[in-house]
């Protein structure tokens, strides 16, 4: 039976690129400060945060072939899409420059406190925005990409780790 519980504010305002060799915390891990802070601590880190963001994450769409007998289609995975936006186009040229050289892990955190895990490594293109108008701001904007049948994990996310 569907739990019948309120609604979950959305937009993503705090994201983590993780190290694909990081192994698939539980989660009970992923609700713990001492989880994310061993991240955070190895030597070198395991995760990058990247605080006062913006997103979506609209879930993943079917992918689909032929079927087999009298079925027309089948479900074979899933493509999935999450765009983030952040400040700091000249401070955060390096850090987007790293997380563009690799597939990550990756964690979106929502206004609501909820945070969404994806265990899958996905590929990411992050690039600056630089509006034509002369009132606008300049941005960074990027996509993470990947492919699952399985979706997210769900968690309440730590208090003072994804903070800004």
């Amino acid at each position: 039976m569907q739990i019948d519980c309120g609604i979950d504010q959305a937009g993503i305002v705090a994201a983590g690129f993780i190290d694909p060799n990081v192994p698939t915390p539980t989660k009970t891990q992923l609700e713990s400060v001492g989880y994310w802070n061993s991240l955070l601590q190895a030597s070198p880190p395991n995760i990058f945060i990247a605080t006062k963001t913006r997103g979506e994450y609209p879930g993943g769409t079917a992918t689909e072939e032929d079927g087999f007998g009298k079925e027309s289609t089948q479900v074979t995975g899933a493509t999935h899409e999450a765009t983030i936006e952040s400040e700091g186009i000249d401070e955060n040229r390096l850090f987007y420059e790293a997380v563009n050289s690799k597939k990550w892990k990756m964690v979106y955190i929502t206004n609501g406190g909820k945070g969404i895990y994806v265990d899958t490594p996905g590929t990411p293109y992050f690039k600056l925005n630089v509006p034509r108008g002369i009132t606008t701001a300049a941005f960074w904007m990027g996509t993470v990409k990947w492919q699952s049948f399985a979706n997210p994990v769900v968690f309440d996310a730590p208090t003072g780790i994804f903070d800004e």
